[in-house]
């Protein structure tokens, strides 16, 4: 009896444990990719939502760290980027962590892809002495090739049914460059659920893959901290932002006040919205060359009733509503309601937001540098290095080592044999040989001491790149490092919303390391005599900005940045480009004053936008040595990009004395070059 007993309460036993283990496996696939450990779990995912195509640029990977233990537990969570296969191309983020018992803590993690090759993502957590946890190495689907996505923040999203894999025209963006048909991706942010909240990213190169985000104000208005600075930041970069007022309250919201430069009131809705519209869409049939069709549809009744119009600050009436520039971006307040079961049903609402879509990420291609957005490891950035790099300085040793050696083959050879025949020793010529060869060795590394220097050096290319009087703008830094020894250096962002890595096709070994204090790039190492090039996606502060107003037929610039800016080109809409060697902190001038330039800048047929360097190099050099070179070799770094838009002035200038930097990660800076480009009209006179 005792033995039946025995065996019966070992099959309980074994019973109970299948059913704890299948129970324990639904719970896994139902939070997505987890890996567990002795007392901890991880689950992982992309901030802006599961599957959604984040593109060669940055992007932010979620871990939640449970822990199973009634002990404190910390450690380093890393994630590993990778080319495929047997690829060198690889970018290593680690960040701290420490989870108290039986609590989980949410960490964002930020990386990118490459160009041209699908990347293999993984994330897997280290005890604090750096050896691997057991079990807790996840991977992550490849992202994909960047397409058009909106990021709805209501929760679940309800226009998501009708846009998600609409079909769009526009010019790809990204290391595969062209014109073709697109379709749009919809992102939901995960929700926290100890709070409610949503799991935004905290760093502006979050949301680099992001085309529009969808937020009705009060979730925009619940946003506090890095999250609000994070997206604020994205729209000023160029981002496009989408919201509805639900609530009188909502109008006055100071968030939504600051974007669009004034508070909001309803007003009734301009007529053209109820009226038929015919909207742009794409010929599915022909995938490869973009071409359009188009399409009409009116609202029905019951969401033509409940349009709303929008007046107050900058806001101007649009297809969608009405619209405010913010910097870069736009912010866009809807005359529609995204998230009404009978709005989103209603086709001439999907067709609206989609073309909201295409309109969002046609404008991008006016942005030179889209934050974060695009891929290190190419080729265009090859001119930007030989800008930072000191050995395209030193070109003449080259020509003088020539010459010492042709010199020295002359007299060690026939000139001192001929001299020892003609004294009657000819063997005495070999005596002096060694020694000659010696004096020509040491003359050669002396040389080669002068033009490259026995110390390393640090050299800087910005491009600032801002809308018309505002004081804050998105930098893309370029900068440069050479040594001459193999030095290990650690590169710090010069904020911490920033975020930075090597660029080129084939970056060395370096990881990026997040802290309470940034990001910073560890035990990056250069072979000697060799700059390495580093990308920062970031911010920079511009005092009062560069105002571009109208005055009369002409314009007036007027510089509030304080720093003179120097070599001024200023291009209105439809009018030649113009020349100013210096305008003054303060100072405005009239731009009909300006010395003409030639005709052919923005104009120039096909490529209408173009940057064309050239055309303007000799003036740009005669107020800043240099300048001319620096422009043409972001046009290198930049293809495709509409430089002069049709529409809007754009103004190009040097900020004197460039951003004041005279080290950098230990290196002293001998060339601090920050140029600024600005678009649009705005500021005060």
């Amino acid at each position: 009896m005792s033995a039946r007993r025995s065996a019966a309460r070992a099959l309980a036993a074994l019973a109970l444990s299948i059913v704890a283990l299948a129970a324990s496996s639904a719970r896994a696939e139902e939070a997505g990719p987890v890996a567990a450990a002795s007392g901890i779990a991880l689950d992982t995912s992309l901030v802006l939502g599961r599957g959604i195509a984040a593109g060669d640029g940055w992007f932010s990977v979620l871990v939640r760290v449970h822990n199973t233990t009634e002990q404190e537990i910390a450690g380093t969570l890393v994630v590993d980027a990778r080319g495929p296969g047997a690829s060198s191309l690889q970018a290593v983020t680690r960040a701290p962590f420490a989870v108290a018992g039986r609590s989980t803590v949410v960490v964002q993690l930020p990386t990118h892809g490459f160009s041209r090759s699908s990347l293999e993502l993984g994330v897997r957590a280290l005890d604090p002495s750096g050896s691997p946890l057991p079990g807790t190495a996840l991977s992550l689907p490849d992202p994909g090739a960047l397409e058009p996505l909106v990021v709805d923040l209501g929760v679940p999203s309800r226009i998501a049914a009708g846009i998600r894999g609409r079909a769009v025209a526009g010019a790809r963006i990204g290391s595969s460059r062209g014109y073709g048909v697109l379709q749009i991706q919809v992102g939901s942010p995960t929700v926290v659920p100890a709070t409610g909240d949503l799991a935004l990213p905290e760093v502006a190169a979050g949301w680099a893959s992001a085309t529009v985000v969808l937020s009705d104000v009060s979730r925009l208005a619940s946003l506090r901290g890095e999250q609000l600075e994070a997206l604020v930041s994205w729209v000023l970069a160029g981002g496009a932002l989408a919201v509805y007022p639900k609530i009188p309250e909502d109008l006055r919201d100071p968030t939504l006040v600051s974007l669009v430069g004034g508070e909001v009131t309803r007003a009734p809705p301009a007529a053209a919205l109820s009226d038929t519209r015919s909207f742009v869409v794409a010929d599915e049939s022909s995938w490869n060359t973009g071409r359009t069709l188009r399409e009409t549809a009116a609202p029905v009744a019951a969401v033509a009733r409940a349009l709303t119009g929008w007046s107050g600050g900058n806001l101007r009436p649009t297809p969608f509503g009405a619209a405010a520039s913010y910097g870069l971006g736009e912010v866009h307040v809807l005359a529609f309601d995204p998230w009404d079961t009978t709005h989103v049903t209603d086709r001439w609402v999907v067709l609206s937001v989609a073309d909201l879509v295409r309109h969002a990420w046609e404008r991008r291609t006016t942005v030179a540098f889209p934050h974060a957005a695009a891929a290190l490891d190419v080729s265009g950035v090859d001119d930007v290095r030989r800008q930072l790099d000191p050995n395209e300085g030193a070109r003449w040793s080259i020509a003088v080592a020539a010459a010492l050696l042709l010199l020295y083959s002359v007299l060690a050879g026939p000139i001192s044999f001929w001299l020892a025949a003609r004294r009657g020793r000819p063997l005495r010529a070999l005596v002096w040989l060694p020694i000659a060869s010696a004096i020509a060795f040491f003359s050669i590394v002396a040389l080669g001491i002068v033009a490259r220097g026995v110390s390393g050096r640090a050299r800087r290319l910005t491009l600032v790149e801002s809308g018309a009087g505002i004081g804050r703008a998105a930098a893309t830094r370029f900068r440069g490092f050479f040594a001459s020894s193999s030095e290990r250096l650690t590169v710090r962002a010069s904020d911490r919303g920033h975020v930075l890595d090597v660029a080129g096709a084939e970056p060395p070994a370096r990881t990026l390391v997040l802290d309470r204090d940034g990001a910073r790039l560890e035990a990056l190492r250069a072979r000697p005599w060799e700059t390495v090039v580093v990308r920062e996606d970031g911010f920079l502060g511009l005092g009062g900005g560069v105002s571009v107003v109208p005055a009369g037929a002409s314009a007036v610039v007027k510089n509030r940045t304080a720093r003179d800016l120097v070599a001024v080109v200023v291009k209105l809409p439809g009018e030649p480009a113009v020349f100013f060697a210096r305008v003054r902190d303060g100072e405005s001038v009239d731009v009909a004053t300006g010395s003409p330039l030639d005709p052919r800048i923005g104009r120039s047929g096909g490529s209408a936008g173009a940057l064309r360097a050239d055309l303007f190099t000799a003036s740009v050099d005669s107020a800043a040595i240099g300048a001319g070179a620096a422009w043409g070799a972001l046009e290198q770094a930049a293809p495709g990009t509409e430089w002069w838009p049709r529409d809007v002035p754009v103004v190009l200038a040097q900020l004197d004395g460039g951003e004041g930097k005279t080290s950098d990660s230990g290196l002293s800076v001998d060339v601090d070059r920050a140029l600024v480009r600005v678009v649009g009209w705005g500021g005060v006179p």
